[in-house]
């Protein structure tokens, strides 16, 4: 890697090379001009497989805006692509994140053909600074895409951002893979990446679809790398409705071993509203500690908007399940 210039970065807001099949889709970005710009208003109309009653502050734009000077993006792709010296790439990066939307059907067209693995990061990453929560609708055409990098972005990307409207389009997504993986006769098998970005993109929207594929990232290994992901879905699902928290409450008050207990809790952390948490509050008095500590951060996040602890000693834990226990 040549160098590594980390501006803004988000949790969610980094370029997809094609990792291993257990690997998490988010990287740390080599270029990041913009981690997660707010989205501004642009020309609204519904996408097929968007939910029609789905409430939606956000105005969606329906094509990508035109590129003024075509030459000049490619040349700026150019420097991102090859990257010789840092400030080549840098200046690479700025120019398109000043061309701004319109540069991403080239950017796309790009990422296509693009062999090398770091090269495609850094085109992510420009892809990040200039998409927005306004453009979900264009990404989700993406979907679509037979070549796995443009697919793989667009499926976190939107994921990252969040888009409720997209619950059909996400869960058909998620099918049509599913679908596929258990073809033999298919031509290209489905690697279980694809699969388990379908699943955090169908809990971004608000659907249960993927759950028991999202249930098993959020085991301890997975984990490590998949908590961004999943923790920003899992906000996206809470502001889309309280069908995924009442689902995993649901599974936690039926959850009898230590693990499922602490991934469940994992996902209610984020997920859940505070009139969820009926199956938390017994879950202070078990003797395992790391049981307790998940149901403590879990309860600190939704009835406080309050971060994890990430340190908790048991003396602390119980402290702090004493209090919780006064106040509910």
């Amino acid at each position: 890697m040549i160098f590594q210039l980390l501006i803004a970065a988000q949790p969610l807001g980094a370029a997809l090379a094609p990792p291993p099949a257990a690997a998490v889709p988010c990287v740390a970005p080599i270029i990041s001009v913009a981690g997660d710009p707010e989205a501004g208003p642009a020309g609204a109309g519904p996408l097929s497989g968007t939910t029609a009653d789905q409430e939606d502050e956000v105005q969606r734009a329906t094509a990508w805006p035109e590129v003024s000077n075509k030459a000049e993006v490619k040349q700026s792709i150019s420097r991102v692509r090859k990257a010789r010296t840092e400030e080549m790439a840098v200046k690479g990066a700025q120019q398109l994140k000043e061309f701004g939307p319109a540069a991403a059907p080239l950017l796309f067209k790009s990422l296509k053909s693009e062999k090398d693995a770091e090269a495609r990061t850094r085109l992510e990453a420009a892809l990040d600074s200039i998409t927005t929560s306004e453009h979900t609708r264009l990404l989700a055409e993406v979907l679509e895409e037979s070549a796995d990098a443009p697919r793989r972005y667009a499926a976190r990307r939107i994921a990252e951002l969040g888009d409720p409207g997209l619950r059909e389009r996400s869960e058909a997504h998620l099918a049509s893979l599913t679908a596929r993986a258990g073809d033999k006769r298919a031509r290209k098998p489905v690697e279980p990446l694809d699969l388990d970005l379908a699943a955090v993109l169908c809990l971004s929207a608000g659907s249960p679809e993927g759950l028991d594929r999202v249930i098993d990232l959020a085991a301890p290994e997975p984990w490590k790398s998949w908590s961004p992901a999943i923790e920003r879905a899992s906000a996206h699902a809470k502001d889309a409705g309280a069908e995924i928290g009442a689902e995993l409450s649901e599974r936690l008050s039926k959850a009898t071993s230590p693990a499922d207990r602490v991934v469940l809790l994992r996902l209610l952390t984020y997920s859940a509203s505070p009139d969820q948490i009926a199956p938390v509050v017994p879950l202070l008095d078990v003797e395992q500690n790391h049981v307790k500590v998940a149901a403590i951060n879990a309860l600190r996040m939704i009835i406080d908007g309050e971060a994890p602890l990430k340190r908790m000693s048991s003396f602390d834990a119980i402290e702090h399940a004493k209090r919780w226990k006064a106040r509910l």
